[in-house]
């Protein structure tokens, strides 16, 4: 769903699509997208939520505005909490070795020379598959480069080298701020 005010949404009530209490909308970014400006949420889930769906974790959980289905006094998701849930508790390679998806959020991100790029606060699925992690990029960084701030950046699955309490990447600042300048037009 296309959302116009962002600054409305924070501290709105989230259902899933079955009626089902999620949490609260505690944060936003802007997409990397430009085609179709789109924005991240990160919902902090209730009690219930949290330790039914989400491994007892105190840690935002992460949609994009095409899960939204509609806005008005709450906000409703089209998917369901089990369906969220699943790819929250989901692992994927991260080098050579596999991390639960969850474990990666507010993690720091470093590139192959141990520059720091950013957080990593969410992803982007589709089909089933993850397609893209989004990096928060250091406000250093957007800076020096010109990239906007509150703007997850894309970084594709497959950059990812290894985790250990740091994310580390097969690529520099340089070839990051290349793809993204190729691919994003910031």
């Amino acid at each position: 769903m296309k959302v116009n005010n962002v600054h409305e949404l924070v501290g709105k009530e989230v259902f899933d699509i079955n009626g089902s209490t999620i949490g609260t909308i505690d944060k936003w970014w802007n997409s990397w997208n430009q085609e179709y400006p789109g924005y991240f949420f990160g919902i902090k889930p209730n009690d219930n939520t949290r330790d039914t769906w989400f491994r007892g974790t105190n840690k935002l959980i992460p949609i994009y505005s095409d899960y939204i289905r509609e806005v008005a006094e709450h906000v409703t998701l089209n998917k369901t909490t089990e369906e969220l849930g699943r790819f929250w508790n989901k692992t994927i390679p991260c080098g050579p070795k596999t991390c639960p998806t969850d474990e990666l959020v507010d993690m720091p991100i470093y590139d192959k020379n141990h520059s720091r790029v950013g957080t990593f606060y969410t992803w982007v699925e589709s089909d089933g598959t993850y397609k893209n992690y989004g990096c928060f990029v250091d406000p250093f960084l957007c800076e020096t480069w010109k990239v906007p701030y509150n703007t997850l950046m894309p970084v594709p699955t497959h950059y990812i080298t290894n985790v250990t309490d740091t994310i580390w990447l097969d690529k520099t600042l340089d070839e990051l701020k290349e793809y993204w300048k190729q691919h994003f037009n910031f």
